[in-house]
């Protein structure tokens, strides 16, 4: 049925929710939404490098590497490189404008320009960098034309070295404080297992440059690979678990044989760029643990005379 209204409009009157978010189901509701909104917002800081396209943000110097593909990531014992300016003026039109010098300079650690270390040498338009320390760095080109040397404004280009890093594993002694096990047992669980941990650090402090951030070794993610090796025996290493910590996990072994001493070692490497192998072997008392596995022997046999 319709209703008459004779020409006029129908007044509006909207519907508030207040008392619908009110009730005790909407503001569980409410409240688990904003926990996921939480939970979200953590998973993306939390984001670990693993591409050279992470250090950068849209190829800006002011904000990270020049390049996004790797050309500006570099391994502390491999960070030579070249830079070179343009030998004329890009947005002169018709006849060449070349550039009559160039002033280098590199950005020191509160944003201002500065004087370039002993191991990058300015030659003209190329700037020879034989090695840079760990961390940011953040080189700035003045050029000018003619005779007067009106300079252009200055460009900058940036690059990250990673730093090397320190590892160091340990065995937990508190459960198995001897570090044997029968073979016949297989390794020890639960209360008894035999643990062991690395702890991953920067050999030296990155550079730092304002306006770039701090980046510490937690920033990456790196990859384990933890192995054993019978002591003295180095062709006898195999790989035997991966992540940061490692439980020794081996099967029980019922056959006679002679007791074993075994060595563990982590290796550890960046995701982002392979710069080598970090190693550590697993230590104990300040020495390298070693772990016996001692076999079970076989029954003895009982003669009479």
């Amino acid at each position: 049925m319709k209703i008459a209204t004779f020409g006029m409009r129908r007044p509006f009157h909207p519907v508030l929710m207040i008392p619908v978010l009110r009730h005790p189901a909407m503001k569980y509701l409410l409240a688990a939404f904003l926990l996921l909104c939480t939970i979200g917002v953590h998973a993306q800081t939390a984001t670990l490098i693993k591409t050279p396209a992470q250090l950068s943000d849209n190829d800006d110097p002011s904000k990270g590497t020049s390049t996004s593909t790797g050309t500006t990531l570099f391994c502390t014992d491999q960070s030579a490189f070249t830079l070179t300016s343009s030998l004329n003026d890009p947005t002169a039109t018709g006849t060449p404008v070349p550039y009559t010098s160039w002033e280098w300079k590199e950005i020191d650690e509160n944003g201002n320009p500065g004087p370039l270390p002993a191991t990058a040498v300015a030659t003209k338009e190329k700037l020879n960098v034989a090695s840079a320390i760990p961390g940011w760095h953040t080189y700035q080109v003045t050029a000018a034309t003619g005779v007067s040397e009106c300079p252009a404004d200055p460009v900058i280009f940036t690059v990250y070295v990673l730093p090397n890093l320190s590892i160091k594993a340990d065995v937990d002694p508190a459960n198995n404080p001897d570090l044997t096990y029968c073979a016949a047992n297989g390794a020890p669980t639960g209360a008894k297992a035999i643990n062991l941990k690395s702890t991953v650090t920067f050999a030296t402090a990155p550079r730092k440059i304002a306006g770039l951030k701090d980046y510490t070794v937690s920033d990456f993610e790196l990859k384990y690979v933890w192995s054993k090796e019978e002591a003295g025996t180095p062709a006898s290493k195999t790989d035997v678990g991966t992540g940061a910590d490692y439980t020794i996990t081996e099967p029980a072994v019922a056959t006679a044989g002679v007791e074993k001493k075994y060595n563990y070692s982590v290796k550890v490497v960046y995701t982002v760029k392979a710069c080598g192998d970090y190693t550590a072997i697993a230590q104990s008392g300040g020495q390298n643990a070693v772990i016996t596995v001692t076999p079970k022997p076989g029954k003895p046999v009982i003669t009479i005379q």
